[in-house]
């Protein structure tokens, strides 16, 4: 089944980009949580219900907000062209062609510091939904432990494995994410927060990751 590659698993997608355009990918371990410890949920809307995508658009980081040596590019939705196949893994080719697209409010941003690049996404619906609708594609990006990404001109080689997730927000996931083409492999880390109506998706190398969590959180569930 065709599917675009953010859908599917943001961190693939990010490494099979970096792959093609033959960046250096950095880290392929987990680094420990150093943050502050969990504190008390904000909400994120008066009533708690979704935001607006533009509300979204001003939670996103800016390179203001991480300090020199970082820039930004925010984009309009995390929708990506970039298409591939999923080979051997049915649950993955059933989350359908955009998963994330059933949630009403969405932003992304691109992040590069000297540690990497990150892509942070934020989406917002009411609490219940996005709950439902985030352990869905979860247990699918987590069902198999190994499959294959056919794009245009390749095929490459993914596998996944659960790590632990800071505690922050109400509900949070993390993996690690491998892929392989040729003599080449890169690891990314996929950090998912769901914070009331908010949910926060940083993807890309492992240290960024560690750096760029709570901030990015702090902004995203900002009254």
């Amino acid at each position: 089944m065709p599917v675009r590659s953010t859908a599917l698993l943001t961190a693939s997608a990010l490494t099979l980009l970096s792959l093609a355009a033959c960046t250096s990918p950095s880290g392929t371990t987990n680094p420990p949580d150093t943050g502050p410890s969990v504190a008390p949920s904000m909400r994120t809307s008066p009533d708690g219900g979704a935001l607006s995508s533009a509300e979204l658009q001003e939670r996103l980081l800016s390179a203001a907000d991480l300090g020199p040596g970082y820039t930004a590019r925010r984009t309009a939705s995390p929708t990506d062209s970039h298409k591939a196949s999923v080979l051997d893994c049915e649950p993955l080719e059933r989350l359908g062609d955009d998963p994330y697209g059933s949630f009403p409010a969405q932003a992304k941003a691109v992040l590069h510091g000297a540690n990497g690049k990150v892509t942070e996404e934020l989406y917002s619906a009411r609490p219940a939904e996005l709950s439902a609708g985030i352990r869905e594609i979860m247990s699918a990006m987590t069902a198999c432990p190994t499959y294959q990404l056919a794009m245009a001109t390749s095929v490459v080689e993914v596998s996944t494995r659960t790590v632990p997730a800071p505690r922050r927000g109400e509900e949070q996931w993390a993996q690690l994410g491998t892929v392989r083409t040729g003599s080449r492999s890169s690891t990314v880390q996929q950090l998912v927060i769901r914070d009331g109506s908010v949910l926060l998706v940083l993807s890309g190398a492992p240290t960024q990751v560690a750096l760029t969590a709570d901030t990015a959180l702090a902004k995203a569930k900002a009254r």
